[in-house]
């Protein structure tokens, strides 16, 4: 204000016109400065705004990515997806008796043995889980040591069959090519190594238990013959 008063010095008018004068710029002054301060303060808050909701939705991206994934086949075929804080964060069915389950059994959000625990304690699961049933868990994943661990933990005082085997996410993407859960159909590629007349449409009809028994049936016949076959080696080797 100084220096517009120096500049109105050499002016010759009233007293008071120049009094009211210099109050009219300094009100003017005043706005500017409130409308500065108030654009920076719109500037900034809308800043603000923009920041949390990219820190909202990166969470919520890292929140809902699958980091592992974990197939649930004794008959229903189920596949979970969860994510690196060890939450289901998806849940599909690859055949209709795993969709009878999840319509009216919801697991998303739920720590992963929590949520294979709510699948086997649920009414309408618990009917495949026969004193004869294979239950086949297989998990895709960059560390399945520890999930592996925490599922073989269920084993324990219960009737059934619990196997576990890991795979990969190129049987994975075979396995929806042919609507199959990853877990069935690293079952029937390990069967088909055994017999080669066997097809992904059988085993779409087997369930776990049936695949996992025609597998050792095989299994135990190979090695059968591996023993004859090395027996009667050694019995031409002695008689000669």
């Amino acid at each position: 204000m100084n220096r517009i008063r120096e500049s109105m010095e050499g002016i010759r008018a009233s007293r008071e016109l120049k009094a009211g004068t210099l109050r009219y710029l300094e009100r003017q002054r005043g706005r500017r400065r409130h409308t500065v301060w108030g654009r920076g303060a719109f500037y900034g808050l809308a800043a603000a705004i923009c920041l949390l909701l990219v820190f909202e939705v990166g969470w919520h991206s890292l929140y809902g990515m699958p980091t592992s994934y974990i197939s649930m086949d004794v008959n229903p075929s189920i596949e979970l997806g969860v994510n690196r804080y060890g939450r289901v964060v998806a849940a599909e069915a690859y055949n209709e008796d795993g969709w009878d389950v999840l319509k009216h059994l919801s697991v998303k959000n739920k720590p992963y043995v929590q949520a294979v625990c709510s699948l086997l304690e649920d009414e309408a699961y618990r009917k495949y889980l026969a004193n004869d049933a294979t239950l086949v868990f297989t998990i895709i994943s960059d560390s399945p040591d520890a999930i592996t661990e925490e599922l073989k933990s269920l084993d324990e005082g219960v009737p059934y069959r619990i196997l576990t085997y890991t795979s990969d996410s190129h049987c994975m993407e075979e396995a929806h090519q042919y609507e199959m859960s990853f877990g069935k159909y690293r079952a029937y590629l390990e069967l088909a190594e055994y017999d080669r007349s066997v097809t992904v449409e059988d085993c779409h009809g087997m369930s776990m238990g049936e695949i996992q028994d025609r597998i050792e049936g095989c299994r135990q016949h190979e090695e059968t013959e591996h023993s004859g076959n090395h027996g009667g080696h050694h019995g031409g080797h002695h008689s000669e």
